[in-house]
């Protein structure tokens, strides 16, 4: 991800929370202007930071992959900016940050099996992380929220 500042990357986890979330609001959280946030949104359009505003709604006729990743950092010192990173990826669902040594815990979905490969790939090529561990692909939902998380039933 490109060099973001704590503002900016505020700014996409409230984005990520919810897309259609008003400048305003926005502005008032980050505790910057209306006007100086759409112009942030603006330029992270034109880097490429998001690539576009858009509902993505898992059928189950799309088979969708929902995997949970666990990611051992290098040292402790750098998980707080992997959990910042992580949680502002589309894919990854719920970020958990783990006691011990374990590292952080993803949930992610994607719509096939390469994009989970290129996924774990990238995590695998990031400096901060020593090992991506524990991939488990989910078969089958059995009990989950009621929101299903883009799983139908």
């Amino acid at each position: 991800m490109k060099n973001l500042d704590s503002k900016d990357k505020k700014i996409l986890e409230m984005l990520i929370e919810d897309s259609r979330r008003p400048y305003r609001e926005i502005a008032e959280n980050v505790d910057l202007s209306e006007s100086t946030i759409r112009k942030r949104v603006i330029k992270l359009q034109e880097e490429g930071v998001i690539e576009k505003f858009t509902i993505k709604v898992c059928r189950e006729e799309e088979k969708c992959i929902m995997a949970f990743v666990t990611l051992i950092p290098k040292s402790q010192s750098e998980i707080k900016e992997l959990l910042r990173e992580t949680q502002v990826l589309p894919e990854c669902e719920e970020v958990y940050f783990l006691a011990g040594e374990c590292g952080v815990l993803l949930k992610v979905t994607v719509p096939e099996i390469n994009e989970l490969d290129a996924l774990l790939e990238a995590f695998r090529a990031r400096s901060d992380v020593r090992s991506v561990e524990r991939v488990c692909v989910v078969l089958k939902p059995i009990k989950a929220p009621s929101s299903n998380n883009g799983f139908m039933r």
